[in-house]
């Protein structure tokens, strides 16, 4: 968010005519639509673009009901879609905008394109340069809905547009994540079962680490809908929506072993849309009221994570399952805040986690220095790993050496960092190893200023 909000207009310009990211699973992404439009919004803040965010889910849910009009309670489509929880992230975290200018505009593109080709085709073609899953929610709604056969020309068009404007700008497919196949039935069950019972929120979904019992209530779940489905064509086009908009998010998925609540955004236009053509009545207005109103204390709740980083990171263990990675970030945010003490307790959660992320062992030893436990610190790097240690890692290992009053091994281990010129490390260790290799030196004036 912060690169784009300081690009300037040669910069803008270049989200039109390359990749997300030069490399990673951005390399595969072309949205300058979006792109354009966080840049732009940036630079007054998030506050714009989380209105905006507002303003889009808002339009799909009011569109989504006027699409399913043709099925049994289409205001339950609408009412899905707005108040499930999942949805949170996308009006909480503002790089989720592509998120929701891709269901609304490909939510309008099918609304206007049999009365208005020209103003569909453009839709979605701006859905598609948001973020491709707008081809998804457009192709699957109106199988769904049922659409006068002019609205598939726009839309088609639309799609070999985006196409040929991706190919143009050099954006070609990714392999990420394939390498990682094996956990594919865990990550689309739990999503699935997302659907279902999102609680508790929490910002990771760590594949790694993806509740058993969930997995197998997604898979069930999937079996039901089939069954329950019937020969309806729209409950049918419905439940391959769910299916598919996670599928497509497999692969990054995989990537980063992160099931992102964004990523099943579309798919709860698929499960609006399923519930409006299946259930046979409307519920009572009392039973409407009370499940919106819990919902919305849901979402009330959710919103005050999002206040910082120590909040949306916090309640690991009971709302990440222990994820090493959700250890991580709410280590380094504690880090970040000064919170040394914390962020060292976190740090000890992470590297015992199944997968322990890169370079947290040297981040324990920063901050278990830097909240005043050198012993700690010290016995933590001496029963870490020794292969592939990095001049920062051996810095901070031999401060916490001298701390812990392990003179002669700092001294050790400073000398690996000797060159012709100094001493490799961070930029006070220089100052620090004339410290531990002057004879008269002392513990005090071996601590220069703290910077992890």
């Amino acid at each position: 968010m912060e690169r784009l909000a300081r690009l300037d207009a040669l910069g803008i310009l270049s989200l039109w005519t390359g990749p997300v990211t030069e490399s990673g699973p951005g390399a595969a992404y072309y949205r300058p639509v979006a792109m354009t439009a966080l840049a732009v919004l940036g630079r007054l803040g998030p506050v714009p673009i989380h209105l905006l965010a507002l303003v889009l889910h808002a339009t799909s849910a009011f569109l989504l009901v006027r699409l399913c009009a043709g099925l049994r309670v289409p205001i339950l489509a609408g009412l899905v879609f707005a108040l499930h929880p999942l949805a949170g992230e996308v009006l909480g975290w503002s790089s989720a905008l592509p998120d929701a200018l891709a269901v609304c505009l490909g939510l309008f593109a099918v609304r206007v394109g049999a009365r208005w080709p020209v103003l569909g085709f453009l839709a979605l073609l701006l859905g598609l340069w948001s973020k491709e899953t707008a081809a998804l929610v457009a192709v699957f709604v109106a199988l769904g809905v049922g659409v006068h056969r002019r609205t598939w020309w726009p839309l088609f068009a639309a799609v070999a547009v985006g196409i040929g404007g991706r190919m143009l700008a050099g954006v070609g497919a990714s392999a990420t994540g394939f390498g990682k196949l094996g956990l594919a039935p865990d990550a689309m069950g739990w999503a699935m079962a997302g659907l279902v019972w999102p609680l508790p929120l929490h910002i990771v979904r760590d594949v790694l680490v993806a509740p058993s019992a969930l997995v197998l209530v997604g898979w069930v779940l999937v079996l039901a809908l089939a069954i329950l489905s019937g020969r309806r064509r729209a409950a049918w086009a419905s439940l391959i929506l769910m299916l598919a908009a996670h599928a497509a998010a497999m692969p990054v998925v995989l990537d980063g072993y992160l099931l992102g609540a964004r990523y099943s955004y579309p798919a709860i236009v698929g499960l609006g849309m399923w519930v409006a053509c299946v259930v046979p009545l409307a519920p009572r207005t009392w039973l409407l009221t009370v499940l919106s109103v819990a919902a919305l204390s849901i979402h009330a709740a959710d919103s005050q994570r999002w206040e910082s980083n120590l909040t949306l990171f916090d309640h690991v263990d009971t709302a990440a399952h222990g994820s090493g990675l959700a250890w991580h970030l709410y280590a380094v945010a504690n880090l970040e805040a000064s919170r040394f003490d914390e962020a060292g307790r976190a740090f000890d959660h992470a590297l015992a986690s199944d997968k322990p992320f890169p370079g947290d062992e040297t981040l324990r030893i920063i901050a278990w220095v830097s909240a005043g436990e050198p012993r700690r610190a010290f016995e933590a790097a001496e029963s870490g790993t020794k292969d592939d240690l990095t001049a920062l890692h051996l810095a901070w290992w031999a401060r916490a050496a001298w701390g812990a009053g392990e003179r002669a091994r700092a001294r050790t281990l400073l000398s690996t960092l000797r060159t012709p010129s100094g001493f490799d490390g961070p930029p006070w260790v220089n100052e620090f190893a004339v410290t531990v290799f002057d004879e008269g030196g002392n513990a005090e004036a071996a601590s220069p200023p703290l910077s992890p």
